[in-house]
């Protein structure tokens, strides 16, 4: 069977390439964004953007993987799950928007304007409403059309940007295009789910109470997860609102936006990967172990190779990008590439005790590891960006090792002790000598290294691994 029948291989090569192109034109957009918004003002539209995703959270109120889930395995009630999912979602947005309207009142030195505030409302609304259509489409393993829209939003979105004269560059002006181009991508969406999906869809009886209670219970540690979640990945960034400046903010998420296109990849990969894990983890357990113990060396070896080639430039693309103002942000983002390899273990894990229906209990360790790591997070926030950072990776490692001993017990402990020692043993070792000692050989050097490097990397993924991961 060749490589591109293989129904799972497409899911992810449409999510990974779309996304890929994606965070390429946007790292482009963030350009001309830094440069001319200063640290100050890219900081500042970064908060609002940032704010919209945290409340999004109440919004969605952690159906997204509860629909795929369901509509992965009884596809016939597409129809009255999403009405269902809408219904409860309207009372749930509506608790955002006060929530960020009682959140921007607490310091009205620090709030925003209001102005950023209605921004930040228009955000949740069709960001929660974006996530709804898509979790359908997921839910019936159709990937590429949100890969697809989000790309042509996305070139949409770099074109305004570099339209926009100086004179008009502005943090509001940006605003008014980002939120335009979400709510007009979203009603797009939606008519093709409608097109493509519910009218084609098996009449069903409509949503009543037992629907909705159903699917709230389900919901309910899905959410407790996503609230601690952001706990532990978002909410530690506004703290520099608040311990530090607005310009931190924006020095630590242009981490984020360098390293995104590493980030999307890992992510994109257990996204396409969740309906197969959901199926085998009740039909092929034996099955099962073997392929997340597959999909942890992809996921690791990749993180690795991604982290170590970044090492090799990591000044030179803050400077050629960014400029000076930013080269400080280097060290920020060197740290935040480490990390961003717990967070996609942590990401497997998460998606094996969510494939077993074990929601009570990845509620539990999220809990767990926002109440350890909030007060890390907390010190970590007042050393700026580079503080937070640290603190990020040190809450990682305090927090994996519970994490990693249910992980093992779920896979029946087919994963053995020495290959978890390996595994984190490496990532501390090449984490610690990359940040401590700065590669400053000549150019030329580090480009051959990081070739042979990522030749390594492709050859023993598609040798070794694929073998193990694709579809009989």
């Amino acid at each position: 069977m060749s490589i591109f029948n293989n129904k799972i291989i497409k899911n992810f090569s449409v999510l990974t390439g779309t996304n890929l192109v994606i965070q390429v034109l946007s790292i482009l957009s963030s350009i001309r964004m830094a440069r001319q918004l200063q640290p100050v003002g890219y900081g500042l539209f970064n908060l609002v953007t940032l704010q919209a995703t945290i409340f999004s959270i109440v919004a969605a109120y952690g159906l997204r993987i509860v629909i795929i889930r369901h509509i992965a395995r009884n596809r016939q009630d597409v129809r009255k799950i999403f009405s269902a999912s809408i219904q409860i979602r309207m009372i749930t947005t509506l608790i955002a928007l006060v929530l960020a309207i009682g959140y921007n009142q607490l310091k009205s030195q620090q709030s925003l304007s209001a102005v950023f505030l209605f921004a930040v409302l228009l955000l949740i609304v069709f960001q929660t409403f974006w996530d709804s259509v898509e979790s359908i489409f997921f839910g019936f393993e159709k990937m590429a059309i949100s890969g697809i829209l989000n790309l042509i939003f996305t070139i949409v979105w770099i074109a305004e940007i570099y339209i926009i004269p100086d004179r008009f560059f502005s943090v509001t002006m940006l605003l008014y295009a980002y939120v335009f181009n979400q709510v007009a991508k979203s009603i797009i969406y939606y008519f093709l789910l409608h097109r493509k999906i519910l009218i084609h869809g098996e009449p069903s009886s409509a949503s009543g109470y037992s629907d909705h209670k159903e699917l709230i219970r389900q919901s309910n540690f899905i959410f407790i997860v996503a609230v601690f979640t952001a706990i532990q990945n978002q909410i530690p960034i506004l703290l520099l609102q608040f311990n530090s400046s607005v310009d931190q903010i924006g020095l630590f998420n242009l981490g984020n936006r360098i390293l995104s296109p590493l980030q999307m990849m890992l992510s994109m990969m257990v996204t396409a990967l969740f309906p197969m894990f959901a199926r085998l983890a009740v039909d092929n357990k034996p099955l099962f172990a073997q392929r997340i113990k597959s999909l942890m060396n992809i996921i690791v070896l990749t993180g690795i190779w991604g982290c170590s080639c970044f090492a090799l430039f990591s000044r030179d693309i803050v400077h050629l990008l960014y400029g000076d103002l930013y080269i400080t942000s280097a060290n920020v983002i060197l740290i935040q590439c480490w990390f961003t390899i717990f967070v996609a273990i942590y990401n497997i894990i998460g998606m094996v005790i969510l494939a077993n229906d074990r929601q009570k209990l990845l509620a539990k360790l999220s809990i767990i590891y926002g109440v350890l790591a909030a007060p890390v997070f907390y010190l970590g926030s007042k050393h700026g960006a580079t503080g937070l950072a640290w603190a990020f990776v040190i809450a990682a490692f305090v927090n994996m090792t519970y994490h990693w001993v249910i992980f093992r017990n779920l896979l029946q402990k087919r994963i053995s002790i020495l290959y978890s020692f390996g595994i984190f043993v490496v990532i501390g070792l090449l984490s610690y000598g990359t940040f401590l000692y700065k590669i400053d050989y000549s150019f030329t050097l580090r480009l051959v290294t990081g070739a042979l490097l990522s030749a390594a990397l492709f050859t023993y993924m598609y040798k070794v691994e694929y073998s193990k991961i694709k579809l009989k």
